[in-house]
């Protein structure tokens, strides 16, 4: 019989670096077209798993020698989308259906035709940061990256709706970030606005976090990533100047669980 440590296992020895539950009550304050009960409505349970990004992928952007190091060593393009997909094998094996979700930009909703007028488009897409942070796995920094105990911002998250009802992790309730700036000192495009801060809803409290001028961030060349198919989303900052130097200040204050045999950053950054 599956329980909540049983899944967890799972998905470890599956190949996951993170795992935390929420209860499908913890998603109640998102509007539909972000609510994972519109995905499936008998839905009990939201398992939310973590990949690592390997730090030594950020090693060339960080060295200004050879970028694609970052890209091609995205998860997200290789062990998540298997890892959640076995994860769903398991838990249908048991007879409970389960739907695999996987970070989309927001750009996507809306758009489809609705079956009925209560209900939204076909094309509910999951608040994975929400998400991650109901399942107990971490915060939203000042900096706007998810940061976790164990990696700060070093991972990307995919989830799991099933109806099968598990135990729930506590949302989470430590703090990692520190509120440094370093984030903000970094980006020469001075993207983040340390004067205007954002409150993100979170389903316990809420998150602030630096404003994100996006026709800024857009047109950093220090290792943002375009989101693939939106030209408009949020561009993927773990590389640029900013996530790098959350990377290094976090483990330079020994604020991560991971320790290294080396210091992130031994000189100063590309």
């Amino acid at each position: 019989m599956l329980d909540s440590n049983a899944v967890k296992e799972a998905a470890l020895g599956n190949g996951a670096d993170l795992v935390g539950i929420a209860g499908i009550d913890r998603f109640s304050t998102l509007p539909p077209e972000a609510n994972p009960k519109y995905v499936k409505p008998d839905a009990q349970s939201v398992i939310v798993l973590g990949f690592r990004i390997p730090r030594g992928a950020l090693r060339g952007v960080e060295e200004g020698t050879a970028w694609q190091t970052l890209e091609v060593a995205n998860p997200a393009e290789t062990i998540c989308v298997e890892t959640t997909y076995q994860l769903c094998r398991v838990l249908e094996s048991e007879g409970w259906e389960s739907v695999p979700l996987y970070s989309h930009s927001r750009d996507f909703r809306g758009q489809g035709v609705r079956v009925h007028p209560d209900k939204p488009e076909p094309n509910v897409i999951l608040e994975m940061e929400f998400a991650a942070h109901a399942a107990g796995l971490g915060e939203i920094g000042r900096g706007k990256f998810f940061l976790t105990p164990e990696f700060g911002p070093r991972q990307i998250f995919t989830a799991i709706v099933t109806g099968l009802a598990l135990t729930p992790d506590a949302p989470f309730a430590g703090k990692i970030c520190d509120d440094c700036g370093a984030c903000v000192a970094a980006c020469p495009a001075r993207a983040l606005d340390p004067d205007r801060i954002v409150a993100m809803p979170l389903t316990n409290g809420e998150a602030k976090c630096y404003a994100l001028r996006m026709e800024s961030c857009q047109i950093c060349e220090t290792g943002t990533i375009p989101r693939p198919y939106s030209s408009q989303a949020e561009p993927w900052r773990i590389g640029a100047a900013c996530g790098r130097a959350c990377v290094a200040h976090l483990e330079d204050e020994g604020r991560l669980q991971r320790k290294f045999h080396k210091k992130f950053r031994e000189q100063p950054a590309s």
